[in-house]
């Protein structure tokens, strides 16, 4: 009987360690994000806030205006290091797209990503090609370069309408932060009457970077 007793009580024991273990490790996680996942200033001289959305740990963006809200944010789309995020605009429309599956259409969207590389040198090559394929796939009808919040992008106006691709006109702005290549992008179809070129720059005035989380 003492036997089953210490049994019984080694059991007791173990069931009350291992919660407060658990415990002890969910607290821990929860409170790292707070410290290290947060950039405590932005690159622009802004307080970092913790309302904004996050895209890794070194891409905050404000609300956007011009009606867009969230639509999703991904915190891993391919693999380590990689973000993407988009918001949009009007009323959704059904529409089955090229693998003919049904989707909601909007009228306009903003796109935006966080691509890691292994190094400065790999996400200047990866910009490049971004830059490549996209003026591969679409009529670019304009190429520049602009200021946004203090950080210099390349931009490409296109048409991008096809028999796969609801969307007519589009947008884009490439940069590099260190690591990682940001692209930014806003499609409008033939029924919105917004200017894609004030929306993406007043998305793009609304976005902040932490190079303190680089280091």
């Amino acid at each position: 009987m003492r036997t089953l007793r210490r049994i019984g009580l080694f059991i007791m024991q173990k069931w009350l360690i291992i919660p407060i273990i658990v415990a002890v490790i969910v607290g821990a996680a929860l409170l790292v994000p707070s410290f290290s996942r947060y950039p405590a200033q932005a690159d622009d001289g802004a307080a970092w806030d913790r309302s904004w959305e996050m895209l890794g740990t070194v891409l905050g963006v404000e609300p956007p205006s011009n009606g867009f809200t969230l639509l999703n944010n991904d915190t891993a789309l391919a693999g380590n290091d990689t973000y993407y995020a988009s918001w949009v605009t009007g009323e959704a429309t059904d529409y089955t797209n090229a693998e003919g599956k049904p989707v909601d259409l909007y009228p306009a969207q903003i796109y935006l990503l966080l691509y890691g590389c292994a190094d400065e040198a790999a996400a200047g090559e990866a910009m490049a090609d971004w830059m490549a394929r996209e003026e591969a796939t679409y009529a670019v009808r304009e190429r520049s370069e602009a200021a946004y919040n203090g950080r210099d992008y390349a931009l490409l106006a296109y048409d991008c309408g096809s028999e796969t691709n609801p969307y007519s006109r589009g947008v884009s702005a490439f940069s590099r932060l260190g690591k990682y290549v940001v692209i930014a992008e806003v499609t409008c179809t033939d029924a919105f009457g917004g200017d894609e070129r004030q929306i993406l720059s007043d998305f793009l005035n609304g976005c902040h970077y932490g190079s303190e989380n680089l280091k």
